[in-house]
């Protein structure tokens, strides 16, 4: 798409407008996707023969600077057309074509997959092979976008065999089970909750493929650099509004500002190189990166806060939302935890 920039200013207002009712919850986000898939949005990076990520990353973060809710739920949606990108069977096909136009909305589960190939623990999804297909059993311990008839990609272990399996189901599918959502302390209109599958069915079309290995390696890479890039829309925003706050006395936390302005202007560029080719970057230096941008946007978020004193404890303002929204950082998969033990081990 050659002038999809062009779209930005209005996008950029339109999620504005409704960044409060979202960290109230009373909206939803399958709005936003929607506006983004008529916009052409989706589908950035996404076609045939592209190999950077670049153009979603900044979409990602002009999204985040307003609203991290809607780039989280963007974000999710966006990893699903990414894992069903290679997908041969014409049934996934279809669903990718429909993700691309946010007429159906995409939820990753891959968490198990990542810590399953950091070493941490095993994917709990059994799947049981029969004719044409296969069962389905055991947890989806957290994801989001989580609304009826979404599009779950998960992995799964065969049996009790080294096998794997990554397979697509729909929310409100036989046996697919969603926990009603529980109250949090943000992103409270991202749908997130927990999965339980009990006898439910992927067929052999609804396979997107048997090499959970190769799969995790293609699409990490971009999932570290997308998280990355809503982490690079929020600090960038919590600086923009502590810059303005820094003058007469809060002028002594101008020195401050400006050196997390450094560190975001590190974390931009590296982020920006590896973004062109995902599948050359080096797995350390991206997950470094991912950290990196986490850590940062904490820091920013409460120099912001500290910034603004009083109106950053009330919980209506932009800023007490951007801090609420950064604390859910070092819980997102992969968390801080994950991040520290996998640097620890490369």
């Amino acid at each position: 798409m050659t002038n999809w920039r062009e779209n930005l200013p209005g996008l950029r207002e339109y999620v504005a407008d409704r960044a409060a009712a979202t960290d109230r919850g009373e909206t939803d986000l399958r709005d936003t996707l929607r506006h983004l898939g008529e916009r052409g949005l989706l589908g950035l990076d996404a076609t045939p023969g592209d190999t950077g990520v670049t153009d979603v990353a900044e979409l990602l973060e002009l999204v985040a600077a307003e609203c991290l809710s809607s780039a989280f739920s963007c974000w999710a949606h966006r990893m699903v057309i990414e894992y069903l990108g290679a997908a041969e069977s014409p049934a996934l096909r279809r669903l990718r074509d429909e993700l691309v136009e946010g007429t159906v909305v995409g939820s990753t589960a891959m968490a198990a997959a990542l810590q399953e190939a950091a070493g941490m623990r095993t994917v709990p999804v059994v799947a049981t092979p029969q004719a044409d297909g296969y069962r389905l059993d055991g947890p989806i311990r957290w994801a989001s976008n989580l609304v009826p008839g979404a599009v779950i990609v998960l992995p799964a272990r065969v049996g009790d065999t080294d096998a794997r399996v990554v397979v697509a189901v729909r929310a409100g599918d036989p046996g697919v089970s969603v926990a009603p959502p529980a109250r949090l302390l943000a992103l409270n209109a991202t749908a997130s909750s927990s999965v339980t599958l009990d006898g439910a069915r992927a067929t052999a079309e609804h396979v997107v493929t048997d090499d959970l290995r190769s799969f995790v390696r293609r699409a990490r890479p971009v999932l570290l650099l997308l998280q990355t890039a809503f982490c690079v829309g929020l600090t960038d925003r919590a600086l923009e509004e502590a810059r303005s706050a820094a003058t007469g006395e809060g002028s002594v936390l101008a020195p401050d500002v400006e050196a997390l302005a450094v560190r975001l202007a590190d974390v931009r560029g590296r982020a920006r190189h590896a973004q062109r080719a995902p599948a050359e970057a080096d797995p350390r230096a991206v997950t470094q990166l991912r950290f990196d941008a986490a850590e940062l946007t904490l820091a920013a978020t409460r120099l912001e806060a500290t910034a603004r004193g009083g109106l950053g404890y009330v919980t209506s303002s932009p800023t007490n939302r951007r801090l609420r929204e950064a604390a859910f950082l070092p819980a997102q998969s992969p968390s801080e935890v994950q991040l520290r033990w996998e640097l620890s081990r490369f």
